[in-house]
């Protein structure tokens, strides 16, 4: 949930209202794949999708409760989750898993200020931020083998 509660009211009433239809991203998905430009390209989109949120105690020292939830990025068959909690009021914490794990460059850029944090993948395909000041932000994710392609996630804030 937001920081403020007249937002998370107000996302409430529009989903109880007019929620998104379940077969939207299928019939996105087939469009798209049907868009012979986006087809000869090397203009990849991604697919970012929510896959939990939660509210969850800090820590044992901390009486105040951080925000968490689970973001999925997929393209060209690479599968990226990256979990978002928070590490106090200005700084959170990403703990990502990539599919298939391979070696590869990983980096996390700022948007605002194009400051970039790098992370190594171990050979389960899991990699971590810790400490990121809070902002927008785009993890690239660089293969060092052949054959794969460079992958980079839509913005989205932590």
């Amino acid at each position: 949930m937001s920081r403020d509660p007249l937002l998370d009211q107000l996302r409430e009433m529009w989903l109880s209202r007019d929620p998104m239809p379940p077969e939207l991203i299928e019939e996105l998905k087939e469009a798209l794949a049907g868009v012979e430009f986006l087809a000869d390209s090397d203009l990849d989109y991604e697919l970012m999708m929510l896959v939990s949120r939660s509210r969850e105690v800090a820590g044992a020292r901390s009486a105040a409760g951080t925000s968490a939830y689970t973001l999925r990025f997929e393209a060209d068959g690479v599968d990226l989750l990256v979990r978002v909690s928070g590490e106090g009021e200005d700084k959170a914490r990403l703990d990502c898993w990539v599919v298939p794990p391979e070696e590869m460059k990983v980096h996390a850029t700022r948007i605002d200020d194009e400051r970039t944090y790098d992370a190594e993948v171990d050979e389960h395909g899991r990699f971590e931020f810790a400490g990121l000041p809070r902002g927008l932000y785009r993890i690239w994710l660089t293969p060092l083998g052949e054959g794969s392609k460079p992958f980079g996630t839509p913005a989205f804030e932590i």
